[in-house]
């Protein structure tokens, strides 16, 4: 298997062959004292042009999608008559590396060197490898120790063998994994030695056509076919446009919508009629008035507007990945949330030193409009305890969600959830002072606005679990299952029903004498999102999976990540390992295949898990409309019955060759990740992709097949 620093070719076997000399032959094959050790590599002029054609991965088969970043060579050295040396060298292309023999469990696939007739020979120790190696901790796959050899220097592995039965050739073949910075390959490459005569021979262990096409016939390589006609086309200018528009439109929304709720508790509501009052008795004439509220509500907007940029600086490109994908922020704003909903729950608040707000309030003391600018400075000091916790979920969805950014880089989500907070928050004092009259409808303050505070509380709960889900997701912890997250919210919508019906009560509710109106509609609407938030637990007998509620798609964990239905696929997204099964379940459910060629040794296919298909809007995608086919091309599980493949001329042995078969036949490609857009007819939906860091380019990929696939249907 080779791989450079972006990709990895799947495992490839080199089949080779020794023929070793009879005892009986000695002029040729029994070196005398001056020969013992003599290398006898094969002559350059003739020999060696045959056995570096036959050692080159894949030259039957030129296709321009096809990675070929090594060429191996072979020599042979004699030491004594049941001894021999054999040295196999890889000439790595410039940008690529070849992992080491000798990588840990769990890394990435090392190099071996496997004998079709291991019965003729015996190892003499372990092998040696030379070349520039690079060594190091991996965190992709959990720090283990991992050594790769570069292209600055030929890659070489020397062999001690002892001829067991010199009658026998000698062939085998050679499996290694190849990346460069964006895939991986795993190939395998055949060889074979010739010992009566010292040197390597072109090797292939494939038989007559007849045996050939029989193989191919019984293989789910051969039997399937593929529409390309779509293959080279996109979405491009359809699909970009219009989801950053809306992603724009959504934020402020987010934005405002906050701020309305702002609005409704205890430290903002009852400021409505005082500082409307205020500015219409103050005022010379009612124009002024108007004036002076107008310039208060610009001074919040402006206020808040500011915070936003601050935060919009801080968190650049870097920073919002880390935050959206770090475990430990997330366990962070997890325990954030959960500190508002305690004082949302009325058992302390959340304030800011009463110093800042007695200096404000000296500097609105001043005439003008200054003193109004800080007097709308007093408000939001002052009401920090209720709309702090609402800034605060505010501000941690939009800088760690994946929207819109200014100059390419920078998150805007913050700038604009604050600019849609402080116009929702200022709208009320600037209308009301246009038309005091409207003062008269509003509701007298109460009761109701410690409703709306922990209400709120159990809603910051709810976000808490969300965090932690991200922080257990990302860990592979299992401490946050899809069961235990579904019978959590269930149990928060039940609590939230009960205190609407006064069964609950926290430290700030007064005595209820009767239930409102309201009251009994919220809380029986509270009754039936309990009951469909459970009905997540029911299961899908075709899958064998939990059925995810439309609503909670994107915030529950994935439905396969569970203790009692686990799915051993990427982020235990519900997926097939074979092509056949997804493809009659896709069938089936009438769903588009996402089909995932990958490796379990391919470092940037656990990047994209990781890092792309994580994030809520690309995983609910994946988990909701797309059948999830991951196809491992290093899957060293042996196949039932071997086959010679006739694209390649190969033998494939096992699993994880039948799908790299699969793949160069299909896709004229060898490298992953690779991932294509199929109809369950064949058809495919729009242009592959390989390695795609960038969250939004991915998600417009996914939803440009979605659309295909609409226009597919109707068809």
């Amino acid at each position: 298997m080779t791989c450079d620093d972006t990709r990895c070719l799947p495992p490839t076997d080199e089949d080779f062959s020794f023929d070793f000399p009879k005892n009986n032959k000695k002029d040729n094959t029994k070196p005398d004292k001056n020969n013992v050790g003599q290398n006898s590599h094969v002559n350059p002029d003739a020999d060696m042009e045959n056995i570096s054609n036959a050692m080159d991965a894949t030259t039957e088969n030129d296709n321009d999608g096809m990675e070929k970043p090594v060429i191996w060579s072979l020599e042979v050295e004699k030491l004594n008559d049941t001894e021999y040396l054999l040295k196999y060298t890889a000439n790595i292309e410039k940008g690529w590396g070849v992992y080491s023999m000798f990588t840990e469990d769990n890394g990435p696939l090392p190099t071996a060197i496997h004998f079709d007739n291991a019965e003729g020979i015996e190892l003499d120790g372990k092998a040696t490898e030379t070349g520039k190696k690079k060594s190091g901790k991996d965190p992709m796959f959990d720090n283990v120790m991992v050594s790769k050899f570069t292209a600055e220097q030929p890659y070489t592995i020397i062999q001690k063998i002892k001829v067991i039965d010199p009658n026998k050739p000698l062939n085998g073949y050679i499996e290694y994994m190849a990346c460069d910075d964006t895939k991986c390959v795993n190939l395998q490459q055949d060889f074979g030695f010739d010992l009566v005569n010292l040197k390597p021979i072109a090797y292939s262990p494939q038989g007559n056509q007849a045996e050939v096409a029989h193989s191919d016939a019984q293989n789910p390589v051969m039997k399937h076919s593929f529409d390309r006609t779509d293959e080279n086309s996109s979405c491009d200018g359809k699909t970009a446009p219009e989801k950053k528009k809306s992603s724009w439109f959504w934020i402020f929304l987010l934005g405002f919508g906050g701020g309305l709720i702002a609005i409704l508790t205890p430290c903002v509501f009852p400021m409505i009629p005082l500082t409307v009052s205020y500015f219409t008795k103050s005022s010379t004439t009612r124009a002024k008035g108007i004036r002076n509220a107008m310039y208060y509500g610009l001074s919040i907007v402006v206020i808040y507007l500011v915070l936003g940029l601050l935060i919009t600086g801080v968190f650049g490109a870097d920073a919002l990945n880390l935050l959206s994908t770090n475990a430990w922020f997330n366990i962070g704003f997890a325990v954030l949330f959960i500190v508002f909903a305690i004082s949302f729950f009325g058992y302390f608040e959340i304030t800011l030193p009463s110093s800042w707000a007695n200096k404000s309030d000296k500097l609105a003391e001043n005439s003008g409009l200054i003193g109004i600018f800080f007097m709308a400075f007093t408000l939001t000091l002052v009401s920090f305890s209720c709309t702090g916790p609402i800034i605060g979920t505010l501000l941690v969805e939009t800088a760690t969600g994946d929207g819109p950014r200014l100059f390419g880089t920078i998150p805007a989500g913050p700038l604009f959830g604050m600019l849609g907070f402080s116009i929702a928050l200022a709208l009320p004092f600037a209308l009301f002072a246009m038309f005091p009259s409207w003062l008269n409808s509003l509701p007298k303050s109460g009761g109701w606005m410690n409703l709306v505070k922990v209400s709120l509380g159990f809603i910051e709960i709810a976000l808490a679990l969300k965090f932690l889900s991200i922080a257990d997701l990302t860990m592979n912890w299992k401490f946050m299952p899809y069961e235990l997250f579904v019978g959590l919210w269930v149990i928060i919508a039940f609590a939230m029903a009960l205190y609407f019906f006064g069964k609950l009560r926290f430290k700030m509710d007064g005595p209820i004498q009767k239930l409102s109106k309201a009251r009994w509609i919220l809380g029986t609407l509270m009754l039936v999102v309990g009951f469909y938030i459970a009905s997540g637990v029911m299961v899908n007998k075709t899958s064998n999976t939990f059925i995810t509620p439309n609503l909670l798609s994107g915030l529950a964990p994935p439905a396969g990540h569970s203790y009692i239905l686990p799915k051993h696929c990427p982020l235990n997204i519900n997926c097939f390992h074979d092509y056949d099964e997804g493809l009659a379940y896709a069938k089936d459910q009438n769903k588009p295949i996402l089909l995932d060629f990958t490796g379990y040794g391919c470092v940037n296919c656990r990047r994209m898990e990781d890092n792309v298909w994580s994030k809520p809007e690309v995983n609910s995608l994946i988990t909701d409309k797309f059948v999830l086919i991951s196809l491992y091309v290093d899957d060293r599980k042996a196949l039932e019955k071997e086959y010679t493949s006739t694209f390649s001329g190969k033998k494939m042995r096992t699993v994880g060759n039948k799908w790299a078969d699969f793949q160069a036949i299909h896709f004229n490609t060898n490298a992953q990740p690779h991932y294509v857009l199929v109809a369950p007819d064949g058809k495919v939906l729009n242009k592959p992709v390989a390695y795609t860091p960038d969250v939004e380019e991915y998600k417009a990929f996914l939803e440009c097949g979605l659309e295909r696939f609409e226009e597919w249907k109707k068809k």
